[in-house]
């Protein structure tokens, strides 16, 4: 299980982390998205992508030990909605990337 974040901080920069849990120790994957590039809605995307490509790189460990899925958890509604959708418009890029993904 997987859980996005993605946030402006004081000074306008923005950031997306995905954090899973393995054992008893929390493990955080993270990216650094610059200032006035992407606005928060972009920085909860790119971290659910960010969630899935890390998983991506683990295929064959989890398939080892039995792992069949893989939640992703997202307190973005309107990332979540935008990830089901390949439409143009904002987001287009990176929830194509996710759906390649899934």
């Amino acid at each position: 299980m997987w859980w996005t974040y993605g946030s402006p901080s004081d000074d306008s920069r923005v950031g997306a982390a995905a954090e899973f849990k393995h054992g008893i120790e929390w493990r955080t994957r993270h990216s650094y998205l610059g200032t006035g590039r992407m606005e928060v809605f972009d920085a909860e995307l790119w971290a659910i992508g960010l969630a899935l490509r890390e998983t991506f790189k683990r295929r064959d460990r989890h398939q080892q030990h039995g792992v069949k899925m893989v939640a992703v958890f997202s307190d973005s509604q309107a990332a979540i909605r935008r990830a089901a959708q390949l439409q143009p418009g904002l987001g287009q890029r990176l929830a194509r990337r996710i759906n390649r993904r899934v």
